[in-house]
């Protein structure tokens, strides 16, 4: 009783009444579980608390923080010690009311110096200093992300993110570069990464012109985007582990960005459609063969 007891407990501290019927409503649940800190750049907590910033702004999602996080570690030891139950038997590595788990790592942050010769000259020309320098510092932090389902160890979304900022040009003294800023943009990245892994970009409408709407908009689409679209096929189970391993989706075409508002995006076709694409079509971003298939295929019939 004691045992059962202990794990219920657990439960509520970790998850409170308002957690579960948030989840209940329909918000899947995230942890931003592990930001590795391989640069040695002393900004993985920071960054940690941005991107559960950037993930619970969309509203798409609810945030465990991760004062919860550490507690629901020690519960997991406890179980793995038998001093506690709980509802995943033979289960460790997941956490309960969790659907989806962020992994990730700072790999690298280094910044370079441009040196402008055009505004040198000008300054000197101007100053007579002919010592004058002018340069302009640009940063770049590089991270690792894994978006992984906590329920069937699925992993989501594997990205690269590559974040750069420039700062402006300074003559004769050191540029700054507004570390926050660029860990900021980094963290909106896998933010839009993780909305769109769990809801895809897809085909909203086709108008009468032919002009496709999609249901994104400002902040996960830009004009001038290309994208393949794919029509929904069914899924493909592992008969042994019953895991979805693929789907039996078939490629479209490609169509490019045009006109991005608050919600949706209107973008036209690049490559010849067989037919008119469904509704609920998913759009990925396109590749670069896809990409020059169709421009290449869209020169020859002009």
């Amino acid at each position: 009783m004691s045992r059962i007891w202990a794990a219920v407990v657990a439960i509520f501290i970790l998850f409170p009444s308002s957690a579960l019927a948030q989840s209940a409503q329909g918000r899947p649940v995230v942890a931003v579980y592990q930001m590795d800190d391989l640069a040695q750049s002393g900004a993985g907590d920071t960054f940690s608390t941005m991107i559960e910033t950037a993930v619970a702004s969309t509203g798409r999602f609810r945030v465990i923080e991760r004062q919860r996080l550490h507690v629901a570690e020690r519960e997991q030891q406890m179980a793995r010690t038998g001093r506690v139950t709980t509802n995943r038997p033979g289960r460790s590595g997941g956490f309960e009311g969790a659907d989806f788990l962020i992994y990730g790592t700072i790999t690298s942050i280094s910044t370079s110096d441009r040196q402008q010769l055009g505004a040198s000259m000008l300054l000197g020309a101007l100053t007579g200093n002919q010592s004058s320098n002018c340069t302009r510092r640009a940063a770049t932090l590089a991270v690792d992300i894994r978006i992984t389902d906590a329920d069937s160890g699925e992993i989501r979304n594997v990205s690269r993110i590559t974040e750069t900022q420039q700062a402006a040009m300074v003559c004769n003294g050191q540029s700054q570069i507004d570390a926050p800023l660029l860990l900021r943009g980094a963290a909106e990245k896998i933010a839009r990464a993780l909305v769109t892994a769990i809801y895809p970009v897809q085909v909203a409408a086709v108008q009468p012109d032919g002009t496709i709407i999609l249901n994104y908009g400002e902040g996960t689409l830009q004009t001038g985007n290309y994208l393949t679209v794919y029509s929904r096929g069914e899924q493909i189970i592992d008969p042994t582990t019953h895991q979805v391993i693929g789907n039996s989706e078939t490629k479209l075409g490609v169509i490019r960005v045009n006109e991005v508002s608050e919600r949706m995006s209107r973008a036209s076709a690049v490559s010849t459609f067989a037919a008119q694409p469904p509704i609920g079509s998913v759009a990925r971003t396109a590749t670069e063969e896809d990409v020059q298939a169709a421009t290449h295929a869209g020169r020859r019939r002009r």
